[in-house]
């Protein structure tokens, strides 16, 4: 499996986490499988983890973990659960048109 990660996700990730966490955080939010994603769009889940984690690695892994298990809880902690999770994420400066 794997996940090609949306070119916002990576920019999202590059702001947030030093170059030292970088490339294990990238490669983690790839590799990691989400149960039912085809009812969450993996970059909204990818977003949520990202944001919760706040550059942290250990919060990151913390975080990926819990999305990994039920990303729905994940989404409602980030905020991202309601219907109006593409407004309060184009807010943050973020195009999420296409996910």
């Amino acid at each position: 499996m794997g996940y090609s990660l949306h070119p916002a996700i990576v920019k999202e990730a590059r702001l947030l986490f030093g170059s030292q966490d970088i490339d294990y955080v990238l490669t983690k939010l790839a590799d990691t499988p989400l149960p039912m994603e085809r009812s969450g769009p993996p970059p909204r889940v990818h977003l949520a983890v990202i944001w919760l984690s706040k550059g942290e690695r250990k919060w990151f892994d913390y975080q990926i973990g819990g999305a990994q298990c039920d990303w729905r809880d994940t989404l409602v902690e980030a905020g991202l659960a309601n219907d109006d999770w593409r407004t309060i994420v184009s807010k943050r400066g973020i195009d999420c048109s296409d996910w």
